[in-house]
């Protein structure tokens, strides 16, 4: 990784970026970017941060449309290209010097939307940066997020005859690609779990630059039309999408705190289809207090993941709940740790009875997993396990899951009556 206390390591290379823009591989990266981005975007003039946007690439087609950009940048060279740029077409582009992780500090808050385009494989600290950028963002505001891709770190050289690196980079997530600078690849799943620890909710995501990533820069047009409909096709088809060259995540800032359960199942209910509200009728959902109370006498669940090939997998799972996050202490190996690995997304399923004394709780959400849960033990779990099941959690636990719940759906005998 770059060591920025040093000697500026893009210094020198502003120039070489700006021209990669007009490759085949940079001019593939920015129109199958653009492509989701747009339609995420509020409409113009809405104010949007560029953080780590260097040289302009995406803050100048956004403010040709009428977005208020401001681009945020450590290098005040490659911020004086993207001033180039913008002097060129008589654009409006606020260009800050400075680092993203004080991008409160530099450029305020309330932006409508942020970028952060390859900025987390250059960063010290993931979780800060992401968490300043959050600061910055109003509630509810995008965040796209666009990172090298860990699982297709080896392809490149492996396809390209650099046969001793694609070995090296199966085990080190560390690379210089072509800029020549060293940078981490992530796997989506941390990517998605650093979103959620640090106030935004993750919304979907594609790969960027599978068969592009490979194109001449004297590709002529009807072939770039080509390969460009064949990403546009696999971006979001699996299993191609966890392959390619990049990973593109949309987020959205999350309020301060997480809202209650009863809250989370409130706007489950609003948002459902209507066949979600046929086999859910609101006027059977617990109420806020008494679908907390059915969930804390509870001790066990079904816990559904997906394996990697896809297929679903479910397991009796115990678990603790604290302040509306399901906590699932696991052995070391578990299959649903190797699943929650590939797609950290879960399903746990809580009912008791039958017929109309039938009570049902589905929880779904993001689950990040604690691999050293010591932290996790010491501040809570330890004592809430010891109170709720009897038992030292601490004999057998290896990694502990933590649900944060996205969706929650409940069905009751007594409708909105709280259920003792």
């Amino acid at each position: 990784m770059p060591d920025m206390s040093l000697e500026d390591p893009f210094a020198g290379r502003a120039a070489w970026f700006a021209g990669h823009y007009r490759s085949g591989r940079g001019r593939a990266r920015l129109e199958l970017v653009m492509d989701r981005l747009l339609p995420a975007l509020p409409p113009p003039p809405a104010r949007v941060l560029d953080a780590g946007g260097g040289t302009g690439a995406f803050a100048l087609p956004l403010a040709r449309r009428g977005y208020m950009v401001t681009l945020l940048d450590r290098s005040g060279e490659w911020l004086e290209e993207a001033r180039r740029g913008a002097a060129d077409e008589g654009l409006r582009v606020q260009l800050i010097e400075g680092p993203a992780e004080r991008a409160p500090d530099l450029v305020g808050d309330g932006f409508d939307a942020v970028l952060a385009h390859t900025l987390l494989v250059y960063a010290e600290d993931p979780m800060g940066t992401l968490s300043a950028l959050r600061a910055a963002a109003k509630s509810e505001a995008v965040l796209s997020l666009l990172e090298k891709n860990r699982a297709s770190l080896a392809l490149r050289p492996g396809l390209t005859g650099e046969y001793e690196e694609a070995l090296r980079v199966l085990d080190d997530p560390i690379s210089a690609g072509r800029l020549g600078i060293p940078n981490r690849s992530r796997s989506t799943a941390e990517l998605r779990s650093l979103l959620v620890s640090t106030g935004w909710r993750p919304r979907d995501w594609a790969g960027i630059r599978l068969f592009s990533d490979g194109v001449r820069d004297d590709i002529d047009e009807a072939s770039f039309a080509s390969v460009l409909r064949l990403d546009r096709a696999v971006a979001t088809r699996e299993p191609y999408r966890r392959v390619a060259r990049l990973v593109h995540l949309l987020a959205v800032a999350e309020d301060a705190g997480r809202p209650p359960l009863g809250g989370v199942q409130a706007q489950s209910v609003e948002r459902a289809a209507r066949s979600t509200r046929a086999a859910w009728p609101p006027d059977r959902s617990l109420s806020p207090e008494g679908l907390h109370r059915f969930l804390e006498r509870k001790k066990y669940a079904v816990l559904s993941t997906a394996r990697p090939d896809g297929r679903p997998h479910a397991a009796m799972v115990a678990f603790c709940l604290r302040e509306g996050v399901f906590w699932l202490p696991s052995v070391a190996g578990s299959a649903r740790l190797r699943n929650l690995a590939a797609e950290p997304w879960a399903t746990l399923v809580v009912s008791e009875g039958e017929g109309e004394e039938h009570i049902a709780v589905v929880v779904e959400g993001d689950a990040l997993v604690h691999a050293e849960p010591g932290p996790v033990l010491d501040g809570f779990l330890r004592d809430a396990w010891a109170q709720k099941f009897g038992t030292d959690l601490t004999t057998w636990v290896g990694a502990v899951v933590e649900l944060v719940p996205r969706k929650v759906l409940s069905h009751g005998p007594e409708g909105a009556v709280a259920v003792q």
